[in-house]
């Protein structure tokens, strides 16, 4: 009980999404439309055969189509407030699926491996490209799904889509992690793949995803919402972390790179890695746009300032100027010096 407590506590933090909601009273700084317009259930059909579920923010006049890329542990609902936002500011229609063994799929909890759910992703991106040839396609990808997204565009074949949003991306791989970490994941993988653990007493120790109770409160009563991590789920999304922070570029569409000091589920350490390496294997392509937030939590949208993230989000999109974009170099200095 006692490694499984130590283990729990040193590894979970990497990936955890459910916490006890903060008994903190704020005031939260929204940005949703006053009368929003619930999602439509719907699902993607995939390579395979196998069907995804999904949610669709569908607008009559859509000017851009989204694509939203859940995190670990999360599913499609995570997207509800940007895809309101965007539908309401830039005449989007969004679409966002469970990955698989994920949300409301089949086996959730299940670690179904790293290039399906890279398969999966440049499949729907293709439907969704096929579907709506007249209007850009802006994938956007959170956490595990900032990963997912990451491989696919960078390796062959690629991704069909017209620019790419990476929102607080998980980039820590094993190199990053201290030793301890990375021994203690590969025995416990090797001797009980199958045992659960619980990000349970970790906001005592200040690692939470959000400084939004409300939005604390919603994690830890949804049913879809995963509450725990199987050991073979966390050494096989260390695997896939490590994958997308060993690429030693950025993807060719236009990018744009979304992170917060405040992080305390992607660190900065790890992220001043990703970023010193990428920057010193290969001249990186001036389509790379970075946004660091000295305040911003691991959910940026879903945080008690989402307004700043939500709005940044929309002006990029609509390529409109921002000033306070800064280019990967930039974002390596900000980054290494806040660790």
């Amino acid at each position: 009980m006692r490694l499984k407590h130590w283990f729990a506590t040193a590894l979970i933090s990497v990936v955890a999404v459910y916490f006890a909601p903060s008994s903190q009273a704020l005031a939260a700084d929204k940005s949703t439309p006053s009368s929003p317009q619930p999602p439509r259930l719907s699902h993607f059909n995939v390579a395979d055969g196998s069907k995804l579920a999904a949610r669709i923010w569908h607008h009559d006049k859509p000017q851009h189509i989204v694509l939203g890329v859940h995190g670990f542990n999360d599913y499609s609902k995570s997207f509800e407030r940007l895809a309101q936002h965007l539908s309401a500011e830039t005449q989007a229609t969004v679409y966002a699926y469970d990955q698989r063994g994920f949300g409301a799929n089949r086996l959730p909890g299940v670690w179904p491996g790293s290039q399906a759910l890279v398969d999966d992703l440049r499949h729907i991106a293709a439907q969704l490209h096929e579907r709506h040839p007249d209007f850009p396609l802006t994938v956007i990808g959170e956490s595990m799904g900032g990963a997912v997204l990451l491989v696919a565009a960078s390796e062959t074949p690629g991704l069909a889509a017209d620019q790419l949003i990476l929102k607080a991306p998980a980039v820590w791989g094993a190199q990053s992690m201290p030793l301890y970490q990375r021994l203690s994941l590969y025995t416990m993988n090797l001797i009980a793949p199958d045992m659960s653990l619980t990000g349970r007493g970790l906001p005592s120790l200040g690692i939470r995803p959000t400084d939004d109770p409300e939005v604390s409160r919603d994690l830890s009563r949804d049913p879809l919402v995963i509450k725990a991590a199987r050991v073979s789920g966390l050494a096989g999304l260390t695997e896939l972390m490590g994958r997308a922070q060993n690429q030693t570029k950025f993807p060719p569409q236009r990018t744009l790179l979304l992170y917060g000091l405040r992080d305390k589920i992607i660190p900065p350490q790890p992220v001043c890695d990703w970023l010193t390496h990428l920057n010193g294997a290969a001249s990186v392509t001036h389509q790379t746009d970075t946004l660091i937030y000295k305040e911003g939590w691991h959910m940026l949208t879903r945080q008690l300032s989402a307004r700043e993230t939500l709005e940044d989000i929309t002006q990029w999109i609509q390529k409109m100027p921002q000033t306070h974009l800064r280019n990967p170099s930039q974002a390596q200095q900000v980054v290494c010096q806040s660790k």
